[in-house]
């Protein structure tokens, strides 16, 4: 990738979640990295292929911050991690851009839930097998279908439950989903580790 191409991607990155992608235009992309139309041209054919890049790296940069987390972790102690990163995540998501992005460009966002969506898919089966060889999942577990149930319905439930008639937090909501979750996958050995690591959490 071309550095004056990051450039761009990054700093569009950072303004579409200060401002909201609606708020940006091209304008001011071009004003803050002191280059001309011409040249930002040379790499965007229009502001639609600028949001799709950005969403891009975005993918890219959490995908590298996953890897660095997980490093040297076992699987329950990354699928915690997983869920602490989905509660910050969902406390410091960037609402403007979200709300612009599924607004003025649709098939921009659908390309990027179908990735979210096969990104979480290989990740939770890469978590499942490990846990399986690890000793704290169950050997019995669907691998392939928990996998695709998982990505699908992750972020369906937590909209259509966070917008039920009576309102519950996201963290009530995604404690309550790992609970689910980790009772379904975890044998004997995973549930008593995750309990001698809440009592040492708490112990601090």
């Amino acid at each position: 990738m071309e550095n004056q191409y990051e450039n761009i991607v990054s700093l569009a990155s950072r303004l579409f979640e200060q401002f909201g992608i609606r708020n940006v235009s091209i304008d001011n992309v071009c004003t803050e990295l002191r280059i001309s139309k011409k040249t930002f041209y040379v790499y965007f054919q229009q502001k639609e292929d600028l949001v799709d890049a950005v969403l891009t790296y975005q993918e890219k940069l959490n995908q590298e911050k996953y890897e660095k987390i997980f490093k040297g972790k076992n699987a329950i102690d990354s699928l915690i991690l997983i869920i602490k990163e989905i509660k910050k995540s969902s406390e410091n998501e960037p609402v403007v851009l979200c709300h612009d992005l599924e607004k003025y460009y649709p098939k921009v966002y659908e390309k990027h839930e179908l990735v979210k969506k096969e990104i979480i898919r290989i990740g939770f089966e890469s978590n499942l097998k490990k846990g399986i060889e690890e000793g704290y999942y169950r050997d019995d577990l669907d691998i392939e279908l928990i996998s695709l149930f998982h990505s699908l319905q992750i972020k369906n439930t937590f909209k259509s439950m966070f917008h039920f008639g009576k309102k519950y937090t996201k963290k009530r909501l995604i404690d309550f989903f790992f609970d689910l979750m980790i009772h379904l996958i975890a044998n004997e050995k995973g549930l008593k580790y995750l309990e001698e690591q809440n009592l040492t959490d708490n112990e601090k």
